[in-house]
């Protein structure tokens, strides 16, 4: 029986080609235990997190009419951040098949990087031993009541969620840049603009650069959501 017999039931699938199950959990470090170069994961999380990105796009589209692109584009980064992904890791048990090596620090089941990667990995294995057919199924019941009951959360960090919300697409970060200081040295104020592939998506004010960076990127998540439907520029 194979040590991934528990996913393949769960998920309801029989595999093709095992091989790739065994690359999506086998983090880089094993490498040098086992004495392999590149037989590791992140070549499938890359895969992985297109698929991903995919299904997840089209479920926001589907259960959000309501929304605009900025909006559909928020709710969608705060399904596919880290902790979230992360989380679905855990949640579906795939952490307990992580094969690490010896010069790996902590526990990988602590690791968000690495649980979110493993993820991915799986997702990218499944669509090239299954297909996409069976791949869209499982991504989609995996996402898709969460998604259905989803709702903007703007309680989190501004930064962190336009960050991940500017690269659910695209793999560019944002910037921050103070434009201005105002008043004197004893009670001054910074205005910082945070810009996306040389586009100034919002501006803020703070006693110091991190308040103003912070007020820039709620800023843009503001402007973003409040974009109109079908908006272009």
């Amino acid at each position: 029986m194979s040590e991934f017999s528990p996913i393949y039931r769960k998920f309801g699938f029989l595999p093709h080609n095992e091989e790739l199950y065994v690359l999506a959990f086998t983090h880089s470090s094993y490498n040098g235990m086992a004495g392999t170069r590149h037989q590791d994961y992140e070549k499938l999380e890359f895969l992985g997190d297109s698929v991903i990105g995919m299904v997840t796009s089209e479920l926001c589209y589907k259960y959000h009419p309501e929304m605009g692109q900025g909006e559909l584009s928020v709710l969608k980064a705060q399904f596919i951040r880290t902790a979230s992904e992360a989380d679905y890791c855990r949640k579906l048990g795939l952490d307990k098949f992580i094969r690490v090596g010896v010069s790996f620090q902590g526990n990988v089941s602590d690791s968000l990087n690495v649980l979110e990667d493993v993820f991915e990995s799986f997702i990218g294995a499944l669509f090239l031993d299954q297909g996409l057919e069976v791949t869209y199924r499982i991504v989609r019941s995996i996402f898709e009541e969460d998604i259905k009951n989803g709702k903007i959360h703007q309680e989190q960090n501004p930064k962190s969620l336009l960050q991940e919300c500017m690269q659910a697409d695209k793999k560019e970060s944002v910037t921050y840049a103070i434009v201005e200081e105002r008043g004197p040295s004893h009670d001054k104020e910074f205005v910082a603009a945070v810009y996306f592939e040389g586009e100034e998506l919002g501006r803020g004010v703070g006693k110091n650069k991190k308040a103003a960076e912070t007020a820039a990127a709620a800023d843009a998540l503001s402007k973003m959501a409040a974009k109109p439907q079908g908006d272009e520029e």
